[in-house]
Parts: C-alpha cells; sequence; structure tokens
C-alpha cells in the first residue's frame, strides 16, 4: 500500500513538470532577473542622468535671467511657454532653466532652515528678488523641468517624489557643498538653474552648476 502511494506521488510530480515546464530557482531579492522588475532605486536613477542629461539639458537651453527678468515685466508668473517653459500635468506654473554670469552676492542666510543667497545680475534693475538655494531644498524645479523626465515613467507618485529628492540631494552634494565656504556677501558667482514660476516677483533658482569666481 506505502509503495504504490509513493509511486502515485512520483507519477503525479513528472506530470506536473511535464505541463509547467522545468522550474527556476532564483535567490531572494534576485527575482527582477526572472520577472524583469526591478527595485527602484532614485539614487541610482539620479546618478545615471546627472551629468549625462540633467546639466548639459539645463545648460542648452538655459535663458540669461537678466532676459528672463525683463520680459517678465514685475510678474514672473505671465511668461507662459517662453524661454522653453514646462508645464507639469499636475499644475499651472511653468518651469524654466536660466543663468548668469557674474552675478553678485548681496546677502547670505545660511541660519535659516532654507538657506539662501541673494543676488544682483548685470543689467537688471528691477524689484523681482533673485534667490539661489544653498540649504534644505524645496520644489521640484530641476525635475519639472526636463523633458526626458516624465510622471508616466514611474510606477507612483511614490517614486516620482523620490526622484526629486534625489536629485536635490544631488545637487547639495555635488554643487554647493563644494563652494559653501565661499558663498559670502559680495562674493561674484556664476550659475546654471531652474526655478519655478509660481511667484509674480521672486525667482528661487535651484543650482545644478554654481562656481564662486
Amino acid at each position: 500500500m506505502v509503495k504504490r502511494i509513493v509511486c502515485a506521488a512520483v507519477a503525479a510530480t513528472m506530470a506536473a513538470t511535464l505541463f509547467t515546464g522545468c522550474v527556476k530557482v532564483v535567490k531572494i531579492g534576485e527575482e527582477g532577473t526572472l520577472t524583469g522588475q526591478v527595485e527602484f532605486n532614485p539614487g541610482d536613477s539620479v546618478e545615471s542622468i546627472w551629468d549625462s542629461q540633467v546639466i548639459p539639458e539645463c545648460e542648452s537651453k538655459a535663458a540669461d535671467i537678466t532676459e528672463v527678468l525683463n520680459k517678465a515685466g514685475g510678474d514672473l508668473t505671465s511668461l507662459g511657454e517662453e524661454f522653453d517653459g514646462v508645464k507639469t500635468a499636475s499644475a499651472t506654473y511653468y518651469n524654466y532653466s536660466v543663468k548668469a554670469e557674474g552675478a553678485t552676492i548681496t546677502a547670505v542666510d545660511k541660519d535659516s532652515f532654507y538657506g539662501t543667497i541673494t543676488l544682483s545680475v548685470p543689467g537688471y534693475e528691477g524689484d523681482t528678488v533673485i534667490t539661489c538655494q544653498i540649504g534644505q531644498y524645496k520644489n521640484s524645479s530641476i525635475r519639472d523641468d526636463m523633458s526626458f523626465i516624465n510622471f508616466a515613467d514611474f510606477t507612483n507618485q511614490t517614486e516620482w517624489n523620490q526622484i526629486n529628492t534625489s536629485m536635490l540631494q544631488k545637487v547639495d552634494e555635488t554643487v554647493v557643498q563644494p563652494v559653501y565656504d565661499q558663498l559670502t556677501e559680495g562674493a561674484t558667482v556664476d550659475l546654471v538653474g531652474c526655478f519655478t514660476a509660481d511667484s509674480a516677483k521672486e525667482m528661487v533658482i535651484t543650482p545644478v552648476v554654481l562656481t564662486v569666481q
């Protein structure tokens, strides 16, 4: 009786193998090699595109800050799609890449939660306040201004937010911190960065390139 049960079990196993094919054993953590679904790593994703795509796109389409401000006439929200402005699918504002050479630091705030430097750019005498973030960073202007980064390419809102957080970490580590101690009142800087036109009279730039002359 026992022999018959064993034989039946073996036969069932052989039949299952014939119908299902070979069984592949995959180690825990390596399931992506079989399913094609690899765990999302925002840090690695940003690292792979920063130098090769983010900085080149910003530099290639960046408009001179003075030109942007003079065109806005005191209301940055009126710019629309000018200067390659990109509007996110879920927002009503535009993001722009801008640049300045020989901008003078007129004020430095390294004490508040959101650290900034205030800038005076050559050729602009208007009232719009120009600041560059150097501390706890806010907004998603870099991510949202990139033509090759789209919400539809991500699995969910969490990944969409994580890619922005990793971009801001990259800004801090590789753009701001190397020159942080040189960012003093009266210093002259060159920069390329992005801003969100969600304020009429304040331009808050997140830098992707920042050098002190």
